[in-house]
């Protein structure tokens, strides 16, 4: 049957309720303390916004390249590299920083959507091997879209 609730913020639903009598009361008495269906996605939207703002400012300084896909592709890629990235860098210590720029140079959206279940670790593993995997010299080059770097520090030497 169908039941008109008012939920803890205040609005109105209508919620389908079947089974045993006391089942629909105990489910009614738990609406009512929950929040109804257009606050929850709007407080969940709120949540992942604020997430993805302090990962985003959190990677500012790297000035990460735009990444190649489909415009929704690109989107949620981004939230995933943000994301991710923000992790990474929160949990190297100071002398292991370039660890994380392999991951800096895939520009690949679907590279990121394919890999976001991935530990830190594995995606460091991944990311370093996709980034040798692009880059056949040692200098900056630019491969279908791809910026490639040389990771390796330059000695004085080799000028």
């Amino acid at each position: 049957m169908e039941y008109n609730i008012a939920h803890a913020c205040g609005h109105e639903q209508a919620h389908y309720l079947s089974g045993f009598a006391s089942q629909m009361a105990r489910k009614a008495a738990w609406l009512k303390t929950t929040k109804c269906k257009s606050c929850f996605v709007a407080e969940k939207r709120a949540e992942q916004a604020d997430v993805i703002a302090g990962a985003s400012a959190a990677i500012a300084h790297l000035d990460l390249p735009l990444l190649s896909g489909s415009d929704q592709q690109a989107a949620w890629a981004s939230t995933i590299r943000a994301k991710r990235l923000a992790a990474i860098i929160a949990t190297i210590p100071p002398a292991g920083s370039s660890d994380y720029r392999a991951c800096c140079v895939i520009t690949d959206a679907k590279w990121w959507i394919d890999h976001r279940d991935l530990n830190d670790t594995d995606l460091l593993a991944k990311a370093g091997a996709a980034a040798s995997a692009t880059c056949t010299e040692p200098s900056i080059m630019i491969l279908g879209g791809s910026v490639c770097v040389d990771l390796a520090p330059i000695s004085p030497d080799t000028f």
